[in-house]
């Protein structure tokens, strides 16, 4: 990666632990505060991520100007930390910026434009502007669809985030092809234990869940589960979480249909509902 051994450097001596002998260390590249950024996203210091980007995107917009494809990056990814710091109006603005360069860039079908739709569509979600969420979730799919193709991990979280938004919305029987198509995908690219196969089982489940479709629920939950306990610590939100909804579905299925599990499936469930879920 480039600079990393510079950055890190950077990073000793912006903390004041960096005790260095000879001459200064050069200015960071707007690579380097890529990297500096990505340092601190990683321990959660939003202040310092936010902080990096701002430096990485001043060095881009001076060197290569307004209309370039590295700063719109750099205006997604100082988007992307105003996101996560809960900055809705400000992450905004500046996903804004990206997309209308992206659009002039490349045009309206490119998987850079998909990405602005799809994180313009996400704050619009959260600020519940539910047409222009609906409206950018479409067409971030449609543009991946046809540029990136099907099997394609991207694809994949388009057909999610669709799902999401229905299924957020109560419309079941519109969000669990959609969770099908993602889920499909994810297992076809990622094989083994993944969390994002994961978590398309997991919410393939609480759909079927809704539209009282218990037993084929209690297959996905079950796939979700094995999937969280190889990669999540026991304590994990996500797997505590799906262990309480495999305990409400099998509740279901006791009381509605009367079910019997065989083989593996009945060994499993009993490990399962003895636990302090």
């Amino acid at each position: 990666m480039i600079g990393t051994i510079d950055a890190i450097n950077y990073v000793k001596q912006y903390n004041g632990s960096y005790q260095h002998t000879s001459k200064k260390l050069k200015k960071p590249t707007a690579e380097e505060y890529n990297i500096l950024a990505g340092i601190y996203r990683n321990i959660k210091l939003n202040k310092k991520v936010i902080y990096f980007y701002n430096k990485s995107l001043e060095l881009r917009e001076k060197s290569l100007g307004f209309m370039h494809k590295k700063t719109a990056d750099s205006y997604a990814n100082l988007a992307n930390a105003y996101y996560e710091d809960s900055n809705f109006e400000k992450a905004l603005s500046l996903h804004e910026k990206a997309l209308s360069i992206r659009k002039e860039l490349f045009g309206d079908k490119h998987r850079d434009t998909a990405s602005s739709y799809s994180a313009l569509a996400h704050i619009y979600f959260y600020n519940n502007v539910f047409s222009k969420a609906l409206e950018f979730y479409q067409k971030a799919l449609n543009i991946r669809v046809e540029v990136l193709g099907k099997e394609y991990p991207n694809t994949a979280t388009s057909y999610h985030d669709l799902g999401h938004f229905y299924a957020e919305s109560e419309e079941y029987t519109l969000a669990c092809p959609l969770f099908e198509k993602a889920l499909e995908i994810r297992k076809d690219l990622f094989k083994g234990s993944h969390p994002e196969t994961a978590n398309s089982y997991h919410n393939l489940a609480i759909c079927q869940y809704y539209l009282e479709e218990y037993d084929k629920a209690y297959i996905n939950i079950i796939e979700a589960i094995k999937i969280r306990e190889l990669i999540l610590d026991e304590e994990d939100k996500a797997l505590i979480g799906a262990k309480k909804n495999l305990v409400e579905i099998s509740r279901k299925i006791k009381k509605y249909k009367k079910l019997d599990y065989h083989g593996s499936f009945v060994d499993y469930f009993k490990k399962l509902v003895t636990l302090k879920v």
